[in-house]
Order: C-alpha cells, then sequence, then structure tokens
C-alpha cells in the first residue's frame, strides 16, 4: 500500500509540473521547424534536411528548448481554480465534466538538448547530440470523471465503459548521431539512430474496465464493475525515499529507435520531403512494477469513490484503489513502443528563393489512437541575418493555432525562437495548445550559405563557396 501511493504521488507531481512547466512557457519540436533549414535543429523533424554548415556546436543545455501542452478541456483553467482570497491553485474537475466531450484527453512535452554538434565531411553531414524527453499523455473517460469527482453514477441500469482512460508517461535520455548525404543533385537522404536509456515510465498495457450501475435491495444505486486492467511502471518505486543519483544513472532499461527522412527536389523552385521519426522500443528491467486487481469484478457504492471534499485527494485515490480493486503489483519486465509520427511535406519558392510557402501533414501513433495534423506556412528570407515563418496549424483536438518562427544570425552565433501557437503564449491557461521552443548555435558556414541560409539551391547538396 506504502508503494502503491507512493508511486501515485510521483505520477500526479511529475504530471502537475510539467503542465506547469508548459503552461509558463505533437511532440519532437512541433510543426513550425519543418523546413526551417536556416536552423540546424530542423533536422530533428527530417534528418535529410541540412543547413549547409561547416561545422555546428550547440550551446549547451541551449541548443534546443523546446515545450508543449495539448488538451480538449480549453486549458489549465478547465482543471485548476483559484483559491478565494488567496493565490494558491486546487484541482477542479467541474469545468471539463461538463464540456460535453465524452473523454478528455491532456499530452505534455518537453525535449531539452544537452549537447548537439554537427560537421561536414564533402557533401556529407553527420551531426551527434545528448537529449532529454519527457512525455505525458492523459486520457479520461467523462463517466470516470464524474464518479470520482461527483459521486454520480447516473441512472439505473446505465452502462458505462471506461476502457479508453489510459495514462503514458516516459523520461528518457536519448544518445544520437545523424547523418545526410545526397542522392545525384535531386535527392538526399537522412538516417538517425538513437541509444535510448529509459529513466521511468508508466504504460498502461491493457483496461478493459467497464461498469453498469444496479439498483439494490435499499433502492440504492451501487456500481457493478468489471476490473480487468494491467499498468506498468518503472523508475518510480522507492519506498526509503526517491534517489536522484539512481534515477539518473540507471543504464538497465534500454530501447532503439531510428528517423529515416528524403528531400527531393522536383524542379527549380520546388521541393517534397518526407519522414517517419520515433520508430523504436524501450525495453524496461530495472525497478519495475506491474499493477493489475485481484478480482476479476467488484461492486461498491459510488460514494466510496467521491475525492471532492478529501483534504488529501492522492492518499484519497491510492486508499479507495485498492479498497475497491484490491490492487496487486510484482515486478515483471516488459517494453514500451514509442509514439511514432510521419511527416509529409512540400515547399514552393518564389523565383528569388526569398520567399517560400510550404504545406505540411503529420501524424502520429499512439497506442489505440492517432493523432494529425495540417500545417500551411510562409517563409520570407529577407537577409543573410534573419529569416522568419509564419504558419497556421489544424490539429484534431486544438484546431486553430498561429506560429511564429525566426532566425538571427551573426556570425558565427545564431539565435532562434519559435511557437507553433503565439496567442496560446498570452493566455495559456485557457488554450488547448501551448507551445514554445528556442535555442542557441554556433554556426561555422561557407560564404554563400551565410548569405542565404534557407535557400536550398545552396545547401542541399552542401555546394563549395560561391563568389557571387
Amino acid at each position: 500500500m506504502k508503494s502503491l501511493y507512493f508511486s501515485t504521488k510521483i505520477i500526479v507531481v511529475l504530471t502537475l509540473a510539467l503542465l506547469l512547466l508548459s503552461g509558463n512557457a505533437g511532440a519532437q519540436n512541433g510543426y513550425i521547424l519543418s523546413g526551417f533549414r536556416d536552423v540546424p535543429q530542423s533536422t530533428y523533424l527530417n534528418p535529410a534536411f541540412s543547413s549547409g554548415a561547416n561545422t555546428v556546436i550547440g550551446i549547451p543545455l541551449m541548443s534546443n528548448f523546446s515545450t508543449g501542452l495539448i488538451t480538449t478541456t480549453g486549458g489549465l483553467s478547465n482543471l485548476f481554480s483559484r483559491e478565494p482570497g488567496s493565490g494558491s491553485f486546487f484541482l477542479n474537475l467541474s469545468k471539463a465534466i461538463n464540456n460535453g466531450l465524452p473523454e478528455d484527453k491532456a499530452t505534455n512535452f518537453t525535449d531539452l538538448d544537452i549537447l548537439f554538434a554537427g560537421f561536414r565531411a564533402g557533401s556529407t553531414f553527420i551531426s551527434l547530440g545528448v537529449k532529454q524527453h519527457l512525455f505525458v499523455r492523459a486520457i479520461l473517460d467523462l463517466d470516470l470523471l464524474n464518479l470520482l469527482w461527483n459521486a454520480d453514477p447516473g441512472a439505473e441500469n446505465k452502462f458505462f465503459d471506461v476502457s479508453n482512460t489510459t495514462f503514458t508517461e516516459y523520461h528518457l535520455m536519448d544518445y544520437h548521431i545523424g547523418i545526410s548525404v545526397p542522392i545525384g543533385t535531386k535527392l538526399r537522404i537522412g538516417a538517425r539512430i538513437h541509444l535510448l536509456q529509459g529513466l521511468s515510465d508508466i504504460t498502461t498495457e491493457s483496461n478493459n474496465i467497464s461498469m453498469k450501475t444496479v439498483q439494490n435491495s435499499s433502492n440504492n444505486l451501487e456500481v457493478h464493475a468489471r476490473t480487468s486492467f494491467l499498468v506498468n511502471t518503472s523508475g518510480l518505486s522507492y519506498p526509503t525515499g526517491f534517489d536522484l543519483g539512481k534515477y539518473l544513472l540507471n543504464f538497465s532499461n534500454l530501447g532503439f529507435s531510428i528517423d529515416l527522412g528524403a528531400d527531393f527536389q522536383v524542379t527549380k523552385r520546388m521541393w517534397v520531403n518526407a519522414s517517419v521519426l520515433n520508430w523504436g522500443k524501450i525495453f524496461y528491467r530495472s525497478n519495475t512494477n506491474s499493477y493489475y486487481p485481484e478480482n476479476d469484478s467488484v461492486k461498491f457504492d459510488p460514494k466510496a469513490f467521491f475525492i471532492k471534499n478529501s483534504d488529501n485527494h492522492l492518499r484519497s485515490i491510492a486508499d479507495t484503489l485498492q479498497k475497491l480493486f484490491k490492487i496487486n503489483n510484482e515486478s515483471r519486465d516488459y517494453n514500451m513502443k514509442l509514439p511514432t509520427r510521419f511527416i509529409i511535406g512540400g515547399e514552393y519558392y518564389t523565383k528569388d528563393m526569398r520567399n517560400d510557402f510550404s504545406l505540411l501533414f503529420s501524424g502520429q501513433f499512439f497506442k489505440n489512437y492517432f493523432s494529425p495534423a495540417v500545417s500551411v506556412a510562409y517563409t520570407r528570407f529577407v537577409s543573410g541575418h534573419f529569416s522568419v515563418k509564419a504558419n497556421y496549424t489544424w490539429i484534431k483536438d486544438a484546431p486553430v493555432n498561429f506560429g511564429l518562427a525566426m532566425a538571427v544570425n551573426f556570425h558565427p552565433f545564431q539565435f532562434y525562437l519559435y511557437s507553433d501557437n503565439v496567442p496560446g503564449l498570452f493566455q495559456w491557461d485557457q488554450q488547448k495548445y501551448v507551445q514554445v521552443g528556442f535555442g542557441l548555435n554556433i554556426r561555422l558556414a561557407p560564404r554563400n550559405t551565410r548569405k542565404s541560409p534557407h535557400n536550398p539551391e545552396n545547401i542541399h547538396n552542401l555546394r563549395p563557396d560561391i563568389v557571387r
């Protein structure tokens, strides 16, 4: 029981920390960096891209930071309320329950480059680095939220399936090396291989929970529930207290993934590109716990699920789950498939190659869930010192997003800043999508690519310096 409560506490605290971090500030650097060739980190969205630099050295811990939050509830203000007369916040699910949606989704991602570098070898460009990923996704069924918050199971003989309710979290260290090479004069292909160190994980392997309301002999409603589920965790169980050293230096949970990309010149001014990202698995062998119910079915008074007026929500949730479902846990090995993403894009340049109109389609595969997005963008190459990009992105759960990116080059330094939804930065607690990223590089490039760093004619095959 102590282990269950401690794991629950870590899960909730980590989730809230990530949500609040995103609020104040499709994972893998969003959408707007795709095709923004001026920035070397655009290769994260397609390893075939090249910025034309001879050498790139990312400032440690500052070469790329990206964080974002997507919710269907309409922002964190629908999950938290301010305590009257104080500045503190408390969990309030009333707005989420009454938003008319059958389920609520929240996805958070935070990426941080620890080290990043790249260098040119002939016409080939090689990059390597170390980065950190944090990812949290929760899907909560409306009926389950209503039962937890209001102890309201609905009318007699009401059946509701809460098998869509899942929770996923992973925190990993990513050691990667990438290569981008030309094939002839029109095509460039790339690949990036990742060695993954799993630090922590929560995977809902299966959830077949369903419930039905029945009137008992006392004419009161009770809930009959099917309780089949399995949740795997790793790196969260520390009965004697969290040990940061053991957490960060645990190399027992290893995995591998690969990114593949292609960038093709159709005509002098038209380009198409495609990539597959995050294709791989992590194998968890250390500090694992798998939670499952002792019984296949239970009966309970819905008031037993009531947490709204509890002084300690975490203790209340853990105690209630243990009491109702009699949860067992055991240590066992398991693996987690990463949420693979694909991107297909196209670009059209004006005659002077200073204006770029682009279209992008992105899709990400989660377990039993697919997240599509479409983005249209305009990029203006102002000068060798400044490029700017604006885009509109439709995302299934957050359809209205207006983004902006810019890159500032003062040889050898480059600073870039981007967001897929600029309005969300000003009212972050009321937005369905909040995202921001920035970075600082040392970028050494030939003269022609310094003059036109976004021009694919100059950088596609890393042509030699041209005197104009």
